[in-house]
């Protein structure tokens, strides 16, 4: 039995379709038909059956799955056995990050790491939340922003890498033209500049001190990407709701100002999430202290090459 064929069988599972399936593990959707039906044609029943434009599990699937889950463990347990004496990281990591910040959050970690382990090959995915959590079983380490789902993840093991806070910023522009709000409730009468996640558009918590504040943002704009939502405060448009590591450079060039700034959001944390089974894996354990250790320089890393004010005028 190929090993391959069992991870699609479980990819499939996990994603309810072959095109799901196919783009988690980077392959040509035909390849993946080809591996399932090979593990079809060896076991001798249909694992998948389609019902409402989704792939379920067949009775035969069903019975399958558990297995096919406890040979991919047995299989990382003996990987992680056999690199236990290893010196030097070596052979692929795969890990999967949630999509906000990957580039001013999980990639200055994810490089910090890569440049101290110039021989091992890391295989970084961005996706959205809940697909990361569906495919877990096909990453070494997960990166997830915010508390994970129980029961969910409870075969999982969890690191808190560390935590930041929201703050509100507008450009020195917008300000000339509009009064600095005195007090949060005063952010009604602004312009505001929000996120949208896949299921709402995401409140502003601000706390100081003992006071809270809760704010369901009345958008001129409104985006499913922080970037866009920066680059419109620095154009002008309004005020914005973003980590304070995210504008810190613009903050230094005079893009942005912060607004309210003794008002910010609740810290909100980010995990690194691997199978519990997966303890002895010196990789993984070696990548999870890295990113605990470098959580503090993501507030200082350059990620833009050319952090220029003249660049967004």
């Amino acid at each position: 039995m190929n090993l391959e064929d069992i991870e699609v069988f479980l990819q499939i599972a996990d994603a309810g379709s072959l095109t799901g399936a196919a783009r988690e593990l980077h392959r040509p959707k035909a390849t993946v038909s080809h591996q399932l039906r090979r593990l079809e044609e060896e076991i001798g029943a249909t694992l998948f059956i389609r019902s409402a434009n989704r792939l379920v599990l067949s009775n035969a699937g069903a019975e399958f799955l558990d297995h096919a889950r406890t040979i991919r463990r047995a299989c990382h347990r003996g990987l992680d056995s056999a690199r236990a004496g290893q010196k030097k990281a070596q052979g692929t990591m795969r890990i999967g990050s949630t999509g906000e910040f990957a580039s001013n959050l999980i990639a200055p970690l994810i490089l910090h790491f890569a440049r101290h382990n110039p021989d091992l090959r890391l295989d970084l995915s961005v996706v959205r939340s809940d697909l990361l959590l569906s495919s877990r079983g096909n990453y070494d380490c997960l990166l997830y922003l915010g508390e994970p789902p129980m029961p969910q993840v409870s075969e999982m093991t969890g690191r808190l890498l560390g935590r930041f806070a929201f703050g509100l910023f507008c450009s020195p522009g917008y300000l000339a033209r509009h009064p600095a709000p005195a007090a949060p409730s005063e952010l009604r009468q602004h312009d505001l500049l929000a996120y949208q996640s896949a299921e709402n558009i995401a409140p502003w918590e601000l706390r100081k001190g003992d006071e809270e504040y809760s704010l369901h943002p009345q958008t001129r704009l409104l985006s499913n990407d922080y970037w866009v939502i920066k680059l419109s405060a620095i154009h002008d448009y309004g005020v914005c709701f973003v980590p304070k590591f995210f504008a810190r450079l613009e903050v230094e060039q005079g893009l942005l100002v912060p607004v309210l700034p003794e008002w910010s959001s609740r810290e909100v944390p980010l995990y690194a999430l691997f199978s519990s089974h997966r303890l002895r894996n010196t990789q993984v354990r070696d990548l999870v202290n890295s990113l605990t250790q470098n959580f503090a320089d993501v507030q200082t890393y350059l990620y833009s090459a050319t952090a220029k004010a003249d660049y967004f005028r």
